[in-house]
């Protein structure tokens, strides 16, 4: 007969195993696991990146963004505007770089914990995940490969970037992506036991 599993429990279990409460939606949101926290601020470090350069009139050659078109898909206003003609600073600009920054906060906030900000920043620099660069036979050549196609995803976006005014380029990000998720798969899959 097969084991039925009672959904509440394994949800709270679940929940309590990843560092969340279990408060619902709003709590997982704000109160984000370390997976989730780690998203937040990765992303939230990015959009402040491409906010700082869409004000500095440096995000594309010819267009500045309007991040109110751009996440409405264009039903608010148009999403791109002519970098000569559209203003510098818009509202959504402010309304962008806030959500971003909260991001940022929640992320960090998490991920620091009960020790302080500089602890933190220590445990980035000696992390062991810098020997997954050079030693396969510290993880094999699984979690080898797949860092080195996560740092390459990242050297690719800010080379095409910084060359070619490319911050916002749909094929740019399509490898970068692809390069990331394929690095992040291949990290994932040495984690995996065999039974």
């Amino acid at each position: 007969m097969p084991r039925v599993i009672n959904a509440t429990k394994f949800a709270d279990r679940m929940s309590n195993e990843d560092g969340n409460p279990s408060s619902g939606m709003l709590g997982i949101l704000t109160k984000p696991s370390n997976t989730l926290a780690n998203w937040y601020l990765w992303l939230g470090l990015l959009g402040l990146l491409l906010a700082v350069l869409n004000l500095a009139g440096i995000i594309h050659p010819s267009y500045r963004v309007s991040w109110g078109g751009m996440f409405t898909f264009e039903a608010t206003n148009n999403a791109f505007g002519d970098k000569d003609t559209a203003p510098a600073f818009v509202v959504s600009d402010a309304i962008f770089i806030l959500f971003c920054s909260s991001l940022v906060y929640l992320g960090a906030r998490s991920l620091i914990g009960d020790s302080n900000f500089g602890d933190w920043l220590t445990s980035l620099l000696t992390n062991d995940w810098y020997n997954n660069l050079i030693d396969p036979e510290n993880g094999g050549w699984g979690l080898l490969l797949g860092t080195w196609a996560m740092v390459v995803s990242i050297l690719f976006y800010f080379f095409w970037g910084i060359m070619y005014m490319a911050w916002i380029d749909p094929g740019v990000y399509s490898i970068a992506i692809s390069l990331m998720a394929s690095g992040l798969v291949l990290r994932m899959l040495t984690t995996i036991e065999e039974d």
